[in-house]
């Protein structure tokens, strides 16, 4: 019994030292909270983004400069001249002179109709007028014949005023009759379909012996559509029209159409439509551009640059400076004791990431970066400008000195905070 006893001391005192230790272990953990609590910001008196020294902010300064007025939109490319071709004439296709998709020439041959019926029509009214010649010329000859015997006597003047008008009447019927052969020449011509212009044809919805009809209703034989030059409609806001016709007004507005990113195409603008659209507050121009490697389609979609001349002394910040606010663009200005002031503006245009403002002059330092969590006459500390600048502030109350201004840059002046 005593040997059991002993047994079981043996085993449960190694238990009882490591609950002791985890004891002591507890108590040590608990008291490092608290002194890591204590050495945190509270116990230095300073706060994230640098104490009381203010926010972290970069600046930038409103420049004057004469800008080019470049105004972008979304364009649609279109064809300027673009038409279904269509018999004049009822009639069957004899023959048909192109391919699906061939580059033709104003003038050339694209469908023959059957046109026997118009060429024996052409050959009637050439025989009428060598009829209605010979008529004349008869005319004529017995009109010389009562001249020489109304000379001397032999007829009466009445006589004479007959033959003239069977003169008269043979010259009105060879007229009627050479009307009626270029009557006939215009119908035989329409068996003839020509292209009205340079074009590309599109698909053909006839074969030969097809027959087709001269109603507005009936399918086209084809869509021809100008490819060079091509046009490209968009539409610009309302408060740029007045840049767009004082630069109309000088000379020739040009654009650039983006297409890919590494081509484009060149062109002038030749329409403005006369009126504004009144719900969307824009207006409707059309360009003219050069195709001729034919780089764009009707119906594509393009970017369109156009120059409207030149901004005079424009006002001008990078984009990322503006503030959308809720009644508007708002920039915060910095202040000379480092503190902020809100400023409403009015954006004018954007262009290559900078915005033409008005409601600031130049000259004026704004907040470039970290103004979305700024409230006017806050104090904000710069450490960087946009020109990439250093620019230091001083420390804070407490003795806390200011953080680097970027990477790179040179160590603050130690205020006497001690190193950590």
């Amino acid at each position: 019994m005593r040997f059991r006893v002993v047994a079981v001391l043996q085993w449960a005192a190694p238990l009882c030292a490591a609950l002791v230790l985890s004891a002591c272990g507890d108590q040590k953990s608990g008291a490092a909270p608290q002194e890591s609590a204590q050495s945190g910001p509270a116990a230095s008196g300073g706060r994230a983004g640098g104490g009381n020294g203010g926010q972290i902010v970069t600046v930038t300064r409103a420049t004057v400069d004469d800008v080019p007025l470049i105004l972008e939109a979304q364009g649609a490319i279109i064809a300027l001249d673009d038409v279904d071709i269509r018999p004049q004439k009822n009639g069957s296709i004899t023959a048909i002179h192109f391919k699906e998709g061939d580059e033709l020439k104003r003038g050339q041959l694209m469908f023959t109709l059957d046109d026997r019926d118009d060429a024996a029509n052409v050959k009637k009214a050439e025989a009428n007028v060598v009829g209605a010649q010979a008529a004349l010329d008869t005319a004529q000859r017995d009109l010389r014949r009562t001249q020489d015997l109304s000379s001397r006597n032999f007829v009466s003047p009445s006589a004479l005023d007959a033959a003239q008008s069977k003169v008269d009447a043979a010259n009105a019927l060879l007229a009627q009759n050479k009307a009626a052969v270029e009557q006939a020449r215009v119908s035989l011509s329409y068996a003839q379909i020509r292209a009205p212009f340079d074009g590309r044809a599109g698909i053909i919805n006839v074969r030969p012996g097809s027959l087709v009809t001269s109603s507005a209703t009936a399918t086209a034989l084809v869509k021809l559509t100008r490819m060079d030059p091509i046009g490209v409609t968009f539409s610009i806001p309302e408060n740029s029209l007045s840049s767009l016709l004082g630069a109309l007004r000088v000379g020739p507005v040009k654009v650039k159409a983006d297409i890919d990113g590494s081509h484009s195409l060149d062109g002038e603008v030749v329409f403005v439509d006369s009126s504004v659209d009144r719900t969307s507050g824009t207006i409707v121009v059309k360009a003219r551009l050069n195709n001729s490697q034919r780089l764009v389609w009707p119906g594509q979609y393009v970017t369109v640059r156009l120059n409207a001349g030149m901004a005079k002394g424009a006002v001008v910040l990078p984009t990322q400076a503006v503030i959308n606010g809720p009644n508007g663009k708002l920039v915060y200005i910095v202040r000379e004791d480092q503190t902020v002031e809100l400023q409403p503006v009015e954006v004018v245009r954007v262009f290559e990431q900078r915005a033409i403002v008005k409601g600031i002059s130049g000259g004026v330092t704004v907040v470039l970066e970290g103004g979305q969590n700024l409230r006017p006459g806050a104090h904000v500390r710069v450490v960087q400008n946009n020109l990439g600048v250093e620019t230091r502030r001083r420390g804070n109350r407490d003795g806390a000195s200011a953080p680097a201004a970027a990477e790179g840059d040179r160590p603050a002046r130690n205020s006497g905070a001690q190193p950590q």
